[in-house]
């Protein structure tokens, strides 16, 4: 009878509140009460899919907490409870950037990634709330994306969640592989050549320095002629820094290795070098400018403000070049892949294209390994030459 007593009372005072969440209408409770003892305490939840639950799940905690037989929830757990997703990963981004755990050029792409394709969905879901199915959902929708960055960032985020001061929700969560087929596009020479000649002049010697020198192109905006060597036999250029777009500005961090690396320049970067600095820098020999220059004197792509350039400069001129010549669409990435696949194709050993190419182990260089087949057969061939010669 007592607990009937009770049962009457709570409901009385409680309510679902209904709110609408990707166009569905949700409950949430948000109620007020005293313990046994006096202590005031405040119940806050939400993401009921019915009014019924989420007038159940308040009945029995308030039963329990009036009762001390749970511990009433203390302002920071009541806080914690009602944390979005969008909330915590955002608190969980700030861990990763604080405690080093990933580079601010990483932490903008994964937050551009959750931005498309993880808040619309469940964003404003509460984090100790998301359910089992609407992360099978997110999964099922990812199935097709060659890249499913948004279900890394939020399984890397379940794994970090503890350090960064949260509870993690009780669902489980495996990234879906695409099917790899062991093959990345990239132009042959004929085709960047044909790609060349349908750019302008600036943007022709730009698709030649890269796709001979195998830079990111975040690489090649914050490049500098300091980083360049051009000395007789020792022409390199040294990667040290990567720039990208933030809010309208730019931000520099490290290259993606974190260390400087050095790449040699053969004769064609040379020349495309000379080219872009012909252009941009008229009536100014290629080489080293003072310490104190301005940073339009120093950068060797800058922007006609003298700043840093937006890659989708590069990105949509090579669009249009592609158009223009009749062939298929590439990104600025495949410059590099031309860059790898064009030096095994040439009989460049992986692991020197793998050095050449600043990759962390010979595995990431393993896409190109189909292109070389020809030259691991005029290899095993040379066995012939030796059994020739002992006979």
């Amino acid at each position: 009878m007592p607990l009937r007593r009770t049962m009457q009372e709570v409901r009385s005072s409680v309510e679902a509140l209904p709110y609408s969440a990707r166009g569905r209408t949700m409950y949430r409770v948000d109620v007020s009460f005293s313990t046994d003892a006096g202590r005031p305490v405040r119940l806050q939840r939400r993401g009921f899919q019915t009014r019924g639950e989420a007038l159940v799940w308040a009945e029995r905690e308030i039963i329990l907490v009036k009762s001390l037989a749970k511990e009433p929830p203390s302002r920071a757990a009541a806080k914690a409870a009602a944390l979005t997703t969008k909330e915590a990963l955002l608190r969980i981004i700030d861990f990763w950037r604080d405690s080093g755990r990933k580079k601010p050029s990483t932490l903008f792409v994964d937050l551009h990634a959750l931005n498309r394709h993880l808040f619309p969905v469940i964003g404003n879901v509460p984090w100790r709330s998301i359910t089992q199915e609407q992360v099978d959902v997110l999964v099922r929708g990812a199935r097709d994306m060659p890249t499913p960055r948004h279900l890394s960032v939020l399984k890397a985020a379940l794994r970090d969640s503890k350090r960064a001061g949260l509870d993690p929700p009780q669902v489980l969560l495996d990234v879906p592989r695409r099917q790899c087929n062991d093959r990345t596009d990239f132009l042959n020479i004929e085709e960047l050549e044909l790609v060349c000649a349908h750019a302008e002049p600036l943007m022709s010697a730009v698709f030649r320095f890269l796709s001979h020198t195998g830079l990111r192109v975040g690489a090649f905006i914050g490049l500098e002629w300091s980083d360049i060597d051009l000395g007789h036999h020792r022409e390199t250029v040294t990667v040290r820094r990567t720039v990208y777009p933030v809010k309208g500005t730019f931000s520099v961090s490290s290259p993606k290795s974190g260390k400087p690396r050095t790449v040699p320049l053969n004769v064609s970067a040379v020349r495309a070098l000379n080219k872009i600095s012909s252009i941009l820098h008229p009536g100014r020999e290629t080489g080293r400018p003072p310490a104190d220059a301005s940073m339009g004197s120093r950068l060797v792509f800058p922007s006609s403000t003298g700043i840093y350039r937006n890659k989708t400069v590069i990105g949509n001129a090579l669009t249009r070049a592609c158009r223009e010549a009749g062939l298929r669409r590439v990104t600025c990435h495949a410059l590099r892949h031309s860059f790898g696949s064009n030096l095994v194709q040439a009989g460049v050993d992986l692991y020197t294209v793998c050095r050449l190419m600043g990759h962390s182990s010979v595995a990431m260089t393993q896409r190109y390994a189909h292109l070389s087949e020809d030259g691991l057969r005029s290899s095993a061939r040379k066995l012939d030459t030796l059994e020739h010669r002992t006979k």
